[in-house]
């Protein structure tokens, strides 16, 4: 083995196989400044060397006594698939030179005798061709590292993403368990300022839960939003929180459509506007309490608001409290049929009542909507049916309990209740779901 090398780097590094020592000769001689040369007589030494080191030409000749040209070019390319592959050859030898191309993966042939420039002519085109397959694999080993690092970073993304979600609904369920706690509490505290209220004021305990759904109803009738509908409902619901701050003889006292209301009860909604205004929370009720006694013809109080500059809220709760006092109102002595009650309702239209809201708040009591089964709807005999649920306690005129709240009608019950009428010369009204 003999190794030559040039002072001019980079160089390839090329590889010659000739049994003959004055053909390597000359080709070192000739080759010597442009590669890297290591020559080689023995096929099975050039393979030994091949085994160890790194090459990125080979040429070899065709016809050796041990080990010919295709057979050794085989074994290179099954050690180093990568070195550029030409094969010194006679014209005789083709049979051989085309098996070499097929088997050994030859990039060209070099015909005995040779041309000394035409030969650095086809080993620099083999050079280059070297040079650009192998800055392909290069590209394409970096390509590929670059696929597989930005597979780890998206998988590395995903896991962070997964973790960040992880925490996301993590956190999100801890608030919204916070806000459900809040919501709950809310509730509660809603419930026992209902319940104070009808401590207070001696109405029945759904008296006040029946207004609050009537009236949301009739807020979403009219085509109020969800947000509007709820602030309609709470305002409905703490509407007489200000019976807190009167006497028992003011709350006696109580009759609808006295012209000359008693001064001091009319206080009420001024002070439950006061006393909801000291919630936060609850802030953006106070209208709507303030304002529930005004007439829509301006003679109401407590500051004489007209038509729509009164808010609607306030509108639709005097509807609905109005008539469900004429119809149950515990201090009421002289309760109105429902019939009644809902012609005295519209004779007051354009004074007290607003017109769509009473249209409104009528249609829902006469359509008795199944699919909303929060409402208590107000009955009379004549639509009572078999099969409705009583929700409160029918007490009769000597107080007397004739149903029970949870009781189901059937039709002795209803000859019955059309008995005491008669006999008594009065109208029943029940509250159903």
């Amino acid at each position: 083995m003999d190794n030559e090398n040039t002072d001019e780097l980079p160089t390839l590094t090329l590889l010659l196989l000739d049994d003959e020592e004055n053909i390597l000769y000359s080709l070192k001689r000739l080759l010597r400044k442009d590669y890297n040369i290591v020559s080689f007589k023995e096929g099975h030494e050039a393979i030994a060397y091949l085994e160890e080191n790194s090459v990125d030409l080979i040429m070899s000749d065709m016809r050796m006594p041990k080990m010919d040209g295709v057979e050794f070019l085989i074994k290179s390319r099954e050690l180093q698939p990568n070195p550029i592959r030409l094969l010194l050859t006679g014209y005789s030898d083709i049979d051989s030179t085309i098996k070499a191309i097929n088997d050994g993966a030859v990039y060209t042939y070099i015909s005995k005798p040779w041309e000394n420039e035409d030969l650095k002519l086809t080993l620099a085109k083999a050079a280059e061709h070297y040079l650009l397959r192998k800055e392909r694999l290069q590209l394409h080993e970096q390509l590929t590292n670059t696929n597989q690092e930005l597979a780890q970073l998206n998988q590395s993304l995903e896991q962070k993403v997964h973790q960040r979600t992880a925490a996301l609904n993590s956190s999100n369920k801890k608030r919204q368990e916070a806000l459900n706690v809040q919501k709950e509490l809310l509730h509660d505290i809603l419930d026992m300022m209902a319940a104070t209220i009808e401590y207070r004021t001696g109405f029945s305990t759904g008296h006040i839960n029946r207004i609050a759904v009537q009236s949301r109803a009739v807020a979403k009738q009219l085509g109020l939003d969800s947000i509007a509908c709820r602030r309609v409902y709470l305002c409905a619901l703490l509407h007489e929180i200000g019976t807190v701050g009167l006497t028992d003889e003011v709350l006696s006292s109580v009759k609808l459509g006295n012209e000359k209301l008693d001064e001091t009860f009319s206080t009420h909604p001024l002070i439950g506007a006061e006393i909801i205004g000291k919630v936060k929370r609850f802030s953006s009720l106070t209208g709507n309490i303030k304002h529930q006694n005004e007439n829509v013809d301006g003679t109401g109080l407590p500051d004489h608001l007209s038509g729509e500059h009164i808010p609607v809220g306030a509108r639709i709760i005097r509807v609905v409290k109005d008539f469900d006092f004429l119809i149950a109102g515990k201090q009421n002595d002289k309760k109105m049929p429902i019939a009644n009650a809902q012609a005295w309702i519209k004779d007051r239209i354009g004074t007290w009542y607003d017109r769509a809201i009473v249209n409104a708040f009528l249609e829902i009591l006469a359509k008795r909507d199944d699919e909303d089964s929060e409402i208590e709807y107000s009955v009379g005999i004549e639509t009572i049916k078999s099969g409705d649920i009583v929700l409160e306690d029918l007490i009769l005129h000597n107080g007397n309990l004739m149903l029970k709240a949870g009781q189901e009608i059937n039709t002795a019950m209803i000859n019955k209740l059309k008995e005491y009428e008669e006999n008594y010369n009065t109208k029943v009204t029940l509250f159903i779901a």
